[in-house]
């Protein structure tokens, strides 16, 4: 079940001391409304009743769905690591993420049946296309949807508020499956991090072969 936590918090403008419910755990079935908000990326707004500061909050937390077999390990920059997984959550697809749109990505991944890991070594191959077609140095890609036959990523580059949108074609998550497959990777017990980190390293073990 969802876990709720109220704390008093300072307003950081005006000095008002107010309630704020924070959430300590998300179960995405018994709480459908509240995986709505993450989707919407409202669910940590905070706005000042006194006066209309605004601020997203950021905290450690957990994310789990049951029904698809996945829990989500929330740890913000600095505040502390991923917890020991429990027996209950043995044979789920456990992750580490660092923020509410790494949170998005994960759910709308896994949701959708996809295998993530494959997906960050097609983002991997796409941010380095994007890197020498806009001449930049460093591009955040994140999973949008599927499209038919296409996969479509948002793209953020540097000094662009608005993101772009590419897509590739299926084929080439089907290619990172393979490459899985050729490295013979495993589930870890424990939660995994699958970033862009990981995709570079997979990608450097699979040129070793």
């Amino acid at each position: 079940m969802s876990t709720e936590v109220i704390k008093e918090i300072i307003c950081p403008q005006c000095g008002e001391s107010q309630k704020y419910r924070l959430y300590a755990s998300i179960n995405a079935q018994e709480n459908p409304e509240l995986k709505q908000q993450v989707l919407e990326e409202t669910l940590f707004d905070w706005r000042c009743d006194r006066c209309n500061y605004f601020a997203a909050m950021a905290y450690p937390f957990l994310y789990s769905d049951p029904e698809k077999r996945y829990v989500i390990c929330v740890t913000p920059a600095g505040n502390g690591r991923a917890l020991e997984p429990t027996a209950a959550v043995k044979d789920f697809t456990k992750r580490i993420v660092k923020n509410l749109p790494e949170l998005k990505e994960k759910i709308l991944m896994l949701d959708a049946g996809y295998d993530d890991i494959a997906i960050e070594l097609v983002k991997n191959a796409l941010c380095g296309i994007i890197k020498n077609t806009y001449q930049v140095n460093r591009v955040h890609a994140y999973f949008s949807r599927v499209d038919q036959e296409e996969m479509e990523f948002a793209i953020f580059l540097p000094q662009k508020e608005a993101p772009v949108y590419h897509s590739t074609k299926l084929d080439v998550y089907k290619q990172s499956q393979e490459v899985l497959r050729a490295l013979d990777y495993a589930e870890p017990a424990e939660f995994l991090r699958a970033d862009a980190r990981l995709a570079r390293r997979l990608i450097e073990n699979y040129q070793n072969i």
